[in-house]
């Protein structure tokens, strides 16, 4: 697999830095059996114009409006010209569906959130109570799916691009914006500016669009990591022990901490 950077990535950047994901336990047991990491296509994200091109959002600014028929056409056109503009609408939206299916059913990311300390935001909105959040050393964590990434030969999945989300104006369309046209996976709107992310991203050709539902990269055993497992400021005292005793199955008891937030139960 091809490794691409945006031009202001240096990767001596993230020596002293933290990955974080905020995963429920199902995630977490899914991670310590399967040992390996999950990328989500980009359609199944929340985000509606997730990793569109400036061009694939100005196209969805064009076609919010109601189709248009020959119930709502100008009624001052000729009939010709009623044609022509109920053909050229209907291949703006056309073309519209061809690009964001293009863009969004071909990329492949795996979402972290960049920073030193805990966000209740995202204990909120990613885990559940009885979750938990995962804490790699961001340089370790990325030489691993970059060295996993190169040695993975064995499918469509052919270039991977990481680096951190640039959080720009794309809903409502802005028309001064300025897209990256070949990373925009690394692009998202403003809204989303608490998640502070950092992404892996994995590409197939376009002939694959819509042929593969996610994406896995193997990170080997977990023990050989500098991370930790912080349970979810909510969490009780009897779940924490249970998930002491799961993690002893796998040697991995003495990675868990409690979180460090000062909540009111």
């Amino acid at each position: 697999m091809i490794i691409q950077f945006p031009n202001n990535f240096k990767i001596d950047d993230y020596n002293d830095k933290f990955l974080w994901r905020y995963i429920d336990l199902h995630k977490l047991i899914d991670l310590l059996n399967k040992k390996q990491i999950y990328f989500t296509r980009f359609d199944h994200f929340e985000d509606g114009v997730e990793g569109l091109t400036g061009k694939g959002v100005s196209l969805k600014a064009f076609t919010q409006g109601e189709p248009i028929t020959m119930t709502n056409v100008g009624p001052n056109l000729t009939p010709e010209q009623k044609e022509i503009t109920i053909r050229q609408d209907k291949n703006w939206r056309e073309m519209y569906l061809d690009e964001i299916t293009g863009s969004q059913q071909t990329q492949f990311a795996s979402c972290w959130f960049l920073g030193d300390r805990e966000s209740l935001a995202m204990w909120k909105l990613y885990s559940r109570k009885e979750g938990v959040a995962i804490k790699f050393k961001a340089r370790q964590l990325i030489d691993t799916l970059v060295t996993a990434a190169r040695n993975y030969t064995s499918s469509a999945f052919h270039i991977m691009y990481l680096g951190q989300v640039a959080y720009k104006n794309i809903w409502p369309f802005d028309p001064l914006e300025n897209f990256d046209g070949q990373f925009n996976g690394l692009n998202k709107d403003r809204s989303y500016l608490h998640e502070n992310e950092f992404r892996f991203v994995s590409v197939v050709p376009i002939t694959e669009k819509a042929k593969h539902n996610n994406f896995t990269l193997p990170i080997g055993e977990l023990n050989t990591f500098d991370f930790k497992i912080i349970t979810n400021p909510f969490m009780e005292k009897y779940e924490m022990e249970n998930l002491k005793t799961l993690l002893g199955k796998y040697e991995l008891e003495n990675y868990l901490i409690p979180s460090r937030m000062e909540i009111r139960k």
